[in-house]
């Protein structure tokens, strides 16, 4: 399953305690997912909850269950018809249960923003049956996020269980999308390459992408467009001052499933995610299922 996480993203492409850095928990994770309609610009607020059980030691205190939400509020505006610029602006709700006590952190996350061009498109010839997309783009992270790491275990000693990295991160995405009458597919790519932050700690680089089968039905006013497909992550193992630490890094696979619906300028969508096959931090973390929700408007 590796190689399929490696194959699916190339085809798209395009110490101390330690805990989920691959799935990126409140720090680090970007999940695009279904964008809105293409050809137009929108506003809109997404909500999504993930969490974990983490293995840490042989000690029973070493063993933790987290839970991450957060609330964004999401945007892409067309400066021209090939030149679009997306962003997010996360707000995290972050817990952390162990054996003895329940950590909370709240707060504004890290604010990625990429610019994506078109380079290729036949949606102009309307005689094609098929027709394709392709958007290629980058940008960067900026570390909004709050980032304090400990070695104190009183504290939350974990430089994942934080509402950013303390980074700044240089980011690369694509995007294809192919559609031939109702039927569709759409991929996504996105790699993330993380720097030293102030603390001398850096997460790992890490790989994102997912390809998604999709079905267009209209209704009256109301368009549906039910989608399945996988989603994969990767990502090499953290270091801290220049030191490779093990039980971090590690890669997943999910199996997603989800609906958009359309209602004149509005669109609204959910999206579950089972994970199918995960090597997480050399097995000490467990990741479990996922769920994404979203009410957009277009313009």
């Amino acid at each position: 399953m590796r190689t399929l996480i490696i194959f699916i993203c190339l085809t798209l492409y395009i110490a101390p305690l330690q805990a989920c850095d691959i799935c990126g928990c409140g720090a680090a994770n970007y999940y695009w997912g279904i964008m809105p309609q293409f050809h137009k610009s929108f506003v809109g607020l997404r909500y999504r909850t993930q969490s974990f059980n983490s293995h840490l030691g042989l000690h029973p205190s070493f063993a933790t269950t987290e839970f991450f939400q957060t609330t964004e509020v999401w945007g892409r505006y067309y400066i021209s018809p090939r030149l679009q610029v997306v962003s997010f602006l996360p707000y995290h709700i972050n817990q952390q249960n162990t054996t003895t006590e329940t950590k909370y952190l709240y707060g504004v996350g890290d604010i990625p923003i990429l610019t994506n061009y078109k380079v290729f498109s036949t949606e102009e010839d309307f005689l094609r049956r098929t027709q394709h997309q392709v958007w290629v783009g980058g940008g960067i992270k900026l570390p909004t996020g709050r980032y304090r790491f400990t070695d104190d275990a009183t504290q939350v000693a974990n430089p994942n269980f934080q509402l950013g990295t303390g980074s700044v991160d240089f980011m690369l995405n694509s995007w294809y999308t192919v559609r031939q009458g109702r039927f569709g597919l759409t991929t996504d790519a996105t790699l993330r390459l993380a720097t030293t932050n102030p603390q001398q700690y850096q997460f790992g680089h890490r790989i994102n992408g997912s390809v998604s089968a999709f079905y267009v039905q209209q209704i009256k006013r109301l368009g549906i467009m039910p989608h399945t497909g996988l989603f994969g992550e990767t990502a090499k193992r953290n270091r801290s001052n220049g030191v490779e630490i093990a039980d971090t890094g590690g890669s997943a696979v999910f199996l997603t499933a989800g609906s958009e619906g359309y209602v004149g300028a509005f669109t609204f969508g959910i999206s579950y995610q089972k994970p199918v096959q995960q090597l997480l931090a050399d097995g000490h973390i467990q990741a479990h299922d996922r769920v994404v929700v979203h009410v957009t408007w277009m313009f």
